[in-house]
């Protein structure tokens, strides 16, 4: 094995275990907070993930558009899981430090997601509105995500029998 592939090994792996543990651990939150204040459905959650691409057609698809929402959450987790990977193989402080890292990844997270992402896709931009549920969000992308992305890195790309980076 040559030493790329000893290295790009436990990034795979680390990536796709740090990427559905962050979507499972958010949704933990996500689904509770959504049914018990705003009375929606985990159909209705993850519709409105869906609508991203396909606009407000998501809602009347069914849980087929539920399901779409679900492979899109994901797959917003793995490539998140895999940015903050590839960023710890160039910089070992992501490893070494990762509450302090996992929390500000949480952040760069929720400004991409608010700013970059959402504006660019079917939803458009609207400026969060400044209240509670604004910051529960933001809390959840840096606890419920961004932490636990780092936390799995660091398990997994720092074992002793794994090399460095």
């Amino acid at each position: 094995m040559t030493e790329a592939q000893a290295r790009a090994s436990p990034l795979v792996l680390a990536t796709v275990v740090a990427g559905l543990v962050a979507a499972v651990v958010e949704m933990v939150f996500v689904l509770p907070i959504q049914a018990l204040v705003l009375h929606n459905s985990p159909e209705a959650v993850f519709q409105s993930i869906a609508m991203g691409a396909t606009g407000r057609a998501a809602f009347v698809g069914g849980w087929a558009s539920a399901v779409q929402g679900m492979a899109w959450h994901t797959l917003v987790s793995l490539t998140a899981a895999a940015v903050y990977g590839l960023g710890a193989m160039h910089w070992p402080v992501l490893l070494r430090r990762p509450v302090i890292c996992g929390l500000g990844f949480g952040v760069a997270v929720y400004v991409f997601m608010i700013f970059g992402v959402i504006p660019l896709s079917k939803i458009g931009f609207t400026m969060p509105a400044a209240n509670v549920l604004t910051l529960v969000s933001f809390a959840i992308h840096l606890f419920a995500f961004g932490l636990p992305i780092a936390l799995v890195m660091r398990a997994i790309m720092s074992r002793p029998d794994r090399p460095r980076a």
